[in-house]
């Protein structure tokens, strides 16, 4: 299949490993990923980025924000959501970038969800899937001070879901190919009826398990 190309059994592992590590570390602590993600808000409200200005990694040109909003696609114990961009040309600002993926926590930052939304929602330059698919082997961002371990989760765990966000952004092309024909391009891609496009269930424990199979 062309969605496992992405992805090694060696980066898997360290991956998995990453992925399972800082949540545990946090927990430790008595901080859930969810509550790390708001880098030390103690009230996440609807819209605001956290942090203010993202996260941004100059030298891969990656970019994230962790947010919540209400949506009619929203799981009901979803606590917030990051949204991962790319910029192909590196330097994460500008028009020039794509939305990689949307990633849900519930409130002890256990991932729910992996999604696709529309291009209006990030207003982002739309760019076919294949294009997301190649970026997603070198997807990285890597920051300093205490968004750190967040930004290696998110790393960690676009690499280790990589064939299941490829197979979603494929999908969102084909939902939106057909959206496209009924309604016209811009139409189709500005139409606020349509957020998320596609998404699929989380589950670490059972990623790992695969993986270790």
């Amino acid at each position: 299949m062309r969605t496992q190309e992405v992805l090694s059994p060696a980066c898997g592992l360290e991956a998995a490993q990453r992925a399972a590590g800082i949540p545990l570390r946090y927990a430790q602590q008595g901080v859930s990923l969810a509550s790390a993600a708001m880098g030390g808000a103690r009230v996440l409200e609807p819209l605001r980025h956290y942090p203010a200005r993202d996260v941004r990694d100059a030298a891969a040109g990656t970019r994230f924000y962790y947010h919540a909003h209400t949506s009619r696609r929203c799981p009901p114990d979803e606590h917030g959501h990051f949204h991962l961009f790319d910029w192909p040309g590196g330097q994460p600002s500008g028009a020039d970038f794509f939305h990689v993926a949307g990633l849900s926590l519930d409130a002890r930052g256990q991932a729910l969800r992996w999604f696709t939304t529309n291009r209006w929602v990030t207003g982002e330059h739309w760019r076919p899937a294949e294009d997301i698919v190649a970026a997603l082997p070198r997807f990285e961002v890597r920051t300093h001070g205490r968004l750190a371990p967040v930004a290696d989760w998110l790393s960690a765990m676009v690499q280790l879901f990589a064939p299941q966000i490829a197979t979603l952004v494929r999908r969102r092309d084909a939902v939106m190919a057909r959206h496209i024909t009924r309604l016209g391009r811009e139409a189709a891609l500005e139409d606020r009826e349509m957020d998320v496009v596609t998404e699929c269930r989380v589950s670490l424990p059972q990623r790992i398990r695969q993986l270790s199979a």
